[in-house]
């Protein structure tokens, strides 16, 4: 969505909230992207741009760049995550004093 919204202040483009999903690769943003500006189609309306369909391959290679987490119990990485899942660890606690959440407005016994 902060892609999109990005995209669409730059351009001036009201573009679809689904815009990832229906064009899930940067060529097919920039193929919209180029067709929409130069005035050679209207979202939603050409066919040539949409969806990418196709059988999908196991050969590309997944990186995955960084992890982060924070649940409660203290767990803060996802090491910490996996430990809590496998020991079974009971991780309910207090709202977060931090979030600044309406505790009394959320809770009622």
């Amino acid at each position: 969505v902060e892609l999109r919204n990005e995209l669409g202040s730059a351009t001036g483009l009201a573009l679809p909230a689904s815009l990832i999903f229906d064009y899930p690769n940067a060529t097919a943003v920039a193929d919209l992207l180029v067709a929409e500006l130069a005035g050679t189609t209207r979202l939603g309306m050409d066919d040539q741009a949409g969806p990418v369909t196709g059988a999908a391959t196991h050969d590309d290679p997944i990186v995955i760049v960084g992890m982060a987490c924070r649940y409660p119990g203290g767990v803060s990485s996802p090491e910490g995550l996996w430990r809590v899942v496998r020991d079974g660890v009971d991780a309910i606690g207090e709202f977060p004093e931090d979030r600044y959440w309406d505790v009394e407005g959320l809770f009622d016994p």
